[in-house]
């Protein structure tokens, strides 16, 4: 009798050390989307961890009961057989440490975890069940450590961890295009999601010396002649300083108006501006995306901290962060990275260290620039002549191109070790 309450005790603290594996090895994600699917068992595998405090109660208080009991039962037996209660203990305790062990920690562990979501689907509303009957008990095991928990934490409560961090989602992803299951495009825009809301905007906006002004009284056969050069379908138009903007032109009601015969080439500029909008270079892209996208901008004039202008941005310019480049017939477009050769590549200046070092694995440093040519500048220390050349963490940095105190392009060079 004592022998078959023994192999009951042990199989029900398997039991109990199974189901705690199983719960928590389970995948939170597949759970939700199963419950989302209608699957009762998921959602009882939910609810448990809606009060994973009365779970680990429930379980703790099932393991404790019966390896208690397992203990007892087993001494007694081995009493029975050897003969002597020092010896039955000593025998009772190795043996049953060993099977414990074993067959009662490592083997239903290893089972459940390795099975994780067809156990806990199995057993998820049986357990959801029992919590619910012991509620009154499992709520007072419960209280103890939670009040010890606030005492010790001086009040606060121990927040829920969240069921998936960014990091773990960016690694699934990366997971996920290495196994075929994530296409790799689709892979490169969710990862470009990522980066698109840690962003802030003066990390990828135009700065002010690359913009393309009008100034408030060309008249538009002025900007006819700029519109050539520079096919641009909106321009910001500043009055005595790029500082001082106070409006936009889009071309299109430029072509709008010459076409109802409001507008002609005598026209000021300033006859089609709509008002600008300004935001400062500290927001981030992802808001200010949306926020564009709700008023209807196209356009936004980024100010700095003292007032001034910094640079602009488009909102195209923002769907790029997303999408990559966007084809636009009016905008000619460069390559921000031609490859020469397997370890030469020719670098566009305004390129962001963050783009550069992730897309060529260059491990130049972040500091008080934002862009490739910033990191020139200030290693050097000067603003470089065309052909200057430096040796930086493996690299040969040779400046290529530079206008108006502005290095546009230079050329990266992996040197041999």
């Amino acid at each position: 009798m004592n022998i078959a309450l023994l192999i009951v005790s042990l199989l029900l603290f398997t039991f109990f050390t199974s189901i705690e594996a199983a719960v928590l090895a389970v995948s939170r994600v597949r759970m939700k989307h199963l419950a989302a699917e209608g699957s009762r068992a998921a959602r009882s595998v939910e609810r448990i961890w809606e009060r994973e405090d009365r779970f680990f109660a429930f379980v703790i208080l099932g393991q404790n009961l019966f390896i208690i009991l397992a203990t007892a039962l087993a001494t007694a037996v081995a009493i029975e057989l050897v003969g002597t209660a020092g010896w039955g203990i000593a025998v009772a305790t190795i043996l049953l440490t060993i099977v414990a062990v074993i067959f009662g920690e490592m083997t239903p562990k290893i089972f459940a975890v390795r099975a994780a979501e067809r156990y806990a689907l199995a057993v998820g509303r049986l357990i959801h069940a029992a919590t619910v009957v012991l509620t009154p008990l499992l709520v007072v095991v419960a209280f103890v450590p939670d009040l010890l928990a606030r005492l010790l934490l001086r009040g606060r409560r121990l927040g829920k961890s969240p069921t998936v961090t960014e990091g773990e989602l960016r690694m699934l992803i990366g997971i996920g295009a290495a196994e075929g299951v994530v296409e790799h495009l689709e892979a490169e825009l969710l990862e470009g999601v990522f980066h698109f809301g840690d962003r802030r905007i003066n990390e990828v906006m135009i700065p002010r010396t690359e913009v393309v002004w009008l100034e408030q009284g060309m008249t538009l056969a002025d900007l006819y002649g700029i519109f050539a050069e520079h096919p641009h379908s909106r321009f910001p138009v500043f009055h005595d300083s790029p500082d001082n903007v106070v409006g936009v032109v889009v071309i299109k009601d430029v072509v709008r108006g010459l076409a109802e015969k409001h507008l002609d080439e005598a026209s000021l500029v300033e006859l089609a501006m709509r008002p600008a909008m300004f935001v400062p270079e500290t927001k981030f892209v992802g808001a200010l995306f949306f926020e564009m996208q709700r008023s209807g901008q196209q356009m936004a004039i980024v100010a700095d901290e003292y007032g001034g202008t910094a640079g602009i941005l488009t909102l195209e310019m923002l769907l790029e962060e997303l999408v990559g480049y966007v084809f636009d017939e009016l905008r000619r477009h460069e390559e921000e990275v031609v490859s020469l050769d397997e370890r030469t590549f020719e670098i566009d200046g305004g390129m962001s260290i963050s783009d550069a070092n992730e897309e060529l694995e260059l491990g130049l440093p972040e500091g008080e620039y934002e862009t490739v040519a910033g990191f020139v500048l200030s290693h050097l220390g000067h603003i470089p002549d065309q052909g200057e050349q430096f040796v930086y963490n493996g690299l040969r940095i040779a400046v290529s191109e530079v206008q108006a105190h502005k290095v546009e392009r230079m050329t990266v060079t992996r040197l041999q070790e």
